[in-house]
C-alpha cells in the first residue's frame, strides 16, 4: 500500500475501519513521522473547526463585564461583585479531579448544561438578589471547569499548526460576550433579563456543540492503554474523515509525547513545571488583568462622562475595540508567532497606563473636557491592544505544563487570575478616594514595562511546535530568541 494512501476516507472512523490495515501501514508510517517532525509540518491535518466548545466562554465574558463595572449594581452589597470570581476559583479547583477522570465531552456539556440553568434562573426571577447570586456562582464554576478542561483539551486534539488559532478561541469568545454585555447595558434597561435570554441561547448552543462537536483526546485513550480509540479519535478529526498513513503517524507522534512526559514521576514534573508556572503566573495570571479590570471600566466611565456627558457609544467602540484586537490575533497567532507580537501589545498597553494615571492624579483635570477626552481615548486603545495580547496567554497556558501536573497548574494560574480581580475590586470599592485610580494605573503600568523586560528574555516562541518542544522550551530559564 502506497504512503499516502487513503482508508476508507469518507465513511465514519469505526473499529473495522481501524482494524484492517494497521500492520500495512505501520512500518511506512513510522517513517513519515520522522520525516514530518524533521520537516517542522503536523503529522496530520486536523479540523481546528470541530473544538467548537468554545462557546461557553462568551458566556464568561457576559458576566465577566457584569463584575467588572459595566452592571447597575450601585446599591447591592460587594458580595455581588465577588460571587462569580469565587465560583470560577471554585470551578478551577473542581476540573482537577474531573479532568483526571471524566471525559471532556461531558465535562464540556456539563457546563453548558450549568451555563443553561444561569440563563434560566436569570429570566425566570430578575429583581431576586438570592436567586442572581446563585445563578452567577453556577456560571462561575461552570466557567472555572470549562477554561482548564478547554485549554487541555485543545492544547491536545489539535494539529501544532493549528494550536494557536484553537486555544486562543477562549480569549475571544470571552471578548465577544464582553461585548454583547457593554451593548446591552448601554441600549436596554432590563438588564438582567436580557442577560438571562442570552445565557440561555448559549447555554443550549454550547451544549449541542459539546454533544456533537466535541472529540475526545487520543491522550485521554493512549493513557488508559487503549490505542484501538486513540486512533479512533484521530481518524474523526482527519479531513477527510478517515484512517489514512497520517494518521498513524499523528498516532506516534501523542506516543512519544507520553513516553517523554513518564519518564518523570510526579514530583520530578512539579519541578519542571515551577518555571512555566512562575512565567504564567506573571503572563497571564496579573498581566490579564491589567487589561480588563474594574478601574479601566471607571476610567472610560469617568472620561466619557465628564467630556462627552451621557453619549454611550464610547462605551461599544470600547469593548467592540477589543474583539477586533483578538480577531487580528487569532488570524497571526499560527503564522506571525507568539512572542514578539504579545510583547509589542503589552509595552504599548504598560505606556498607555501611565498618562491615565497621571490625569488621575490632579483633581482639576477632571474639570477639563479635552483631558478627559483623552482618559477615554486611551482607554478605547488598550482595549485594542489588550484584545491583541489576550489570546497569546491562552495558548502558551495549554501548551507549557508537563501533562502529568497540567490540570494542577493550569487551575492555579487561572484560579489566581481571578483572585487579582477580587482583590482588586474589594480595594476599589473600599474607598472612593481617585488617588486610588491614579495609583493604580502608574503601578499597573510601571510593573507592564519592567516584567516586558522580564519577559523578552524568558518566554519562548512556540509557533508550530510539538507539544513536548513547546514544554521543553519553557522549563527553559531564559530563551532569549526572538522566534
Amino acid at each position: 500500500m502506497p504512503a499516502n494512501a487513503t482508508i476508507n476516507s469518507n465513511a465514519p472512523a469505526t473499529t473495522d475501519t481501524i482494524a484492517t490495515p494497521i500492520t500495512s501501514v505501520t512500518s511506512v508510517t513510522t517513517a513519515n513521522t520522522a520525516t514530518a517532525a524533521d520537516a517542522g509540518t503536523p503529522a496530520t491535518i486536523m479540523n481546528a473547526n470541530k473544538h467548537k466548545s468554545f462557546i461557553i466562554f462568551v458566556s464568561a465574558g457576559l458576566n465577566m463585564a457584569q463584575n467588572l463595572g459595566w452592571n447597575q449594581f450601585a446599591l447591592v452589597s460587594i458580595h455581588f461583585y465577588l460571587n462569580w470570581f469565587i465560583g470560577v476559583v471554585i470551578g478551577c479547583l473542581l476540573s482537577i479531579p474531573l479532568v483526571m477522570l471524566i471525559t471532556k465531552k461531558h465535562i464540556m456539556a456539563s457546563c453548558s448544561f450549568f451555563v443553561l440553568i444561569d440563563g434560566i434562573i436569570f429570566v425566570c426571577a430578575p429583581a431576586s438578589d438570592y436567586a442572581l447570586i446563585a445563578a452567577r456562582y453556577l456560571n462561575g464554576i461552570a466557567v472555572g471547569v470549562a477554561t482548564v478542561t478547554f485549554l487541555i483539551h485543545g492544547s491536545e486534539v489539535t494539529a501544532k499548526s493549528y494550536r494557536g488559532y484553537c486555544l486562543a478561541m477562549e480569549q475571544y469568545s470571552i471578548s465577544f460576550g464582553i461585548l454583547i454585555h457593554v451593548i446591552d447595558t448601554s441600549l436596554w434597561a432590563e438588564v438582567f433579563y436580557m442577560h438571562g435570554l442570552i445565557d440561555l441561547l448559549l447555554g443550549c448552543l454550547a451544549l449541542a456543540s459539546a454533544l456533537i462537536f466535541t472529540i475526545e483526546s487520543p491522550i485521554y485513550y493512549l493513557r488508559r492503554g487503549n490505542e484501538m480509540m486513540a486512533l479512533d479519535c484521530l481518524a474523526r478529526l482527519e479531513r477527510p474523515k478517515g484512517v489514512k498513513s497520517t494518521t498513524y503517524a499523528s498516532l506516534e507522534e501523542h506516543k512519544s509525547y507520553i513516553r517523554e512526559n513518564n519518564k518523570h514521576d510526579m514530583i520530578e514534573s512539579f519541578k519542571l513545571g515551577l518555571a512555566p508556572l512562575v512565567k504564567l503566573m506573571l503572563y497571564r495570571s496579573l498581566m490579564l488583568t491589567f487589561g480588563f479590570s474594574l478601574p479601566l471600566t471607571a476610567a472610560v466611565q469617568v472620561g466619557t462622562l465628564l467630556s462627552l456627558g451621557l453619549e454611550t457609544w464610547p462605551y461599544i467602540v470600547y469593548a467592540a475595540l477589543r474583539v477586533l484586537g483578538s480577531l487580528i490575533t487569532i488570524f497571526t497567532v499560527d503564522t506571525l508567532g507568539r512572542k514578539i507580537i504579545s510583547l509589542l501589545n503589552l509595552i504599548i498597553i504598560g505606556a498607555l497606563l501611565i498618562p491615565i494615571g497621571i490625569f488621575f492624579s490632579n483633581p482639576y483635570n477632571f474639570l477639563d473636557k479635552q483631558k478627559m477626552a483623552i482618559v477615554c481615548t486611551l482607554s478605547l486603545l488598550i482595549q485594542l491592544f489588550a484584545g491583541m495580547y489576550a489570546p497569546h496567554t491562552s495558548v502558551y497556558m495549554g501548551e507549557a505544563f508537563p501533562f502529568k501536573v497540567k490540570p494542577y497548574l493550569l487551575s492555579l494560574c487561572v484560579a489566581v487570575e481571578h483572585i487579582v480581580h477580587i482583590i482588586t475590586i474589594c480595594v476599589l470599592l473600599s474607598t472612593s478616594s481617585r488617588n486610588h485610580l491614579s495609583q493604580y494605573f502608574l503601578a499597573t503600568g510601571l510593573i507592564i514595562i519592567f516584567t516586558f523586560l522580564l519577559f523578552c528574555a524568558v518566554i519562548p516562541e512556540t509557533r508550530k511546535t510539538s507539544l513536548s518542544e513547546a514544554q521543553n522550551r519553557f522549563q527553559k530559564l531564559l530563551y532569549l530568541k526572538l522566534y
